[in-house]
């Protein structure tokens, strides 16, 4: 299929023929499953690598939905899926949640669900403060963007709102990382504060993140991509899985976890002839729409249609 998305005009001549790229079609759950299992084992760059290398760096959900690409705050900026639909589901976080903007969209779109996201660059919805290292100070902005986003979702009453947030190496107070503790203390307080009898809260889990720069370890490593792989998890960050986990079932909410699509032992930074990852911490834009089809089935059960 060829990828259709909202691409910003001024865009480099490289990066709109990656918006024309022609894409595989979604995989189906034994697609995925097996390719992430014989991740590991691939060696070379595919010659037919998804996107180019030269533009992998490019491919992330800014380059598709432009909107999107900054930030966006409240319930009608940033609107996808149908847009027509009664049904509205909110994905609300920072740049791991605009990440899964290319997965959930199509999902959402033939579901004939609307999409509404809501994100801030480093600012997770999870009830935190987070450290600004401009100022020295606990990030005042993303604690009001946070208050009053909650605010707008709760008087929308969507059907569903999805959590997703980066948990690998966040500065709290001081600078001094966040303890599981305070992280699942302040998920839990999200929660509570979005659920209701008509809306309902699903918590996205967060991705493995590598220690290299990948466009850049996989130019110098064409030869021997694993060399770009990082175990699962990865030891060498501070992260809060099991936190976010915990949140979810304290406050009876579904844990939706992405890492059996990404990883088993060991995360590839290809999967198939994709390239998996358009940076160290996010999802590129082409798996993530590749992973369409299995977000459907996982959202399937917590939609009303």
């Amino acid at each position: 299929m060829v990828r259709v998305g909202v691409v910003v005009c001024v865009l480099a001549a490289a990066t709109v023929a990656l918006a024309a790229a022609r894409l595989p079609k979604p995989g189906t759950a034994s697609q995925v499953a097996t390719l992430v299992h014989d991740a590991p084992s691939v060696t070379s760059l595919p010659t037919d690598l998804l996107p180019p290398l030269s533009q992998v760096s490019a491919d992330n959900a800014a380059t598709y939905y432009g909107v999107a690409g900054r930030e966006c705050w409240g319930m009608s900026k940033c609107v996808f899926g149908d847009r027509s639909s009664p049904e509205t589901v909110v994905l609300f976080g920072d740049s791991h949640a605009q990440m899964w903007l290319p997965a959930l969209s199509p999902a959402l779109q033939a579901a004939k669900v609307r999409l509404v996201l809501i994100w801030r660059p480093g600012c997770p919805p999870t009830d935190i403060g987070v450290w600004d290292m401009t100022s020295h100070s606990i990030d005042k902005g993303c604690t009001a963007f946070r208050t009053a986003m909650i605010a707008a979702i709760r008087k929308a009453k969507p059907a569903l709102v999805l959590l997703a947030d980066r948990t690998s190496d966040i500065p709290g107070a001081n600078n001094k990382l966040t303890t599981n503790a305070a992280w699942q203390a302040g998920l839990e307080e999200t929660i509570s504060e979005l659920k209701s009898p008509t809306t309902k809260v699903a918590v996205i889990g967060d991705i493995t993140v590598f220690s290299l720069d990948l466009p850049a370890c996989l130019s110098a490593y064409p030869s021997d991509v694993q060399k770009c792989s990082v175990q699962n998890p990865n030891l060498k960050t501070h992260q809060h899985f099991a936190a976010e986990r915990a949140a979810a079932s304290a406050e009876g909410v579904t844990y939706l976890d992405p890492q059996p699509w990404l990883c088993t032992t060991i995360c590839s930074p290809v999967i198939g002839t994709m390239a998996a990852y358009y940076d160290k911490f996010h999802v590129s834009a082409t798996y993530a729409e590749y992973l369409s089809g299995v977000w459907a089935t996982a959202l399937k059960p917590l939609l009303g249609t």
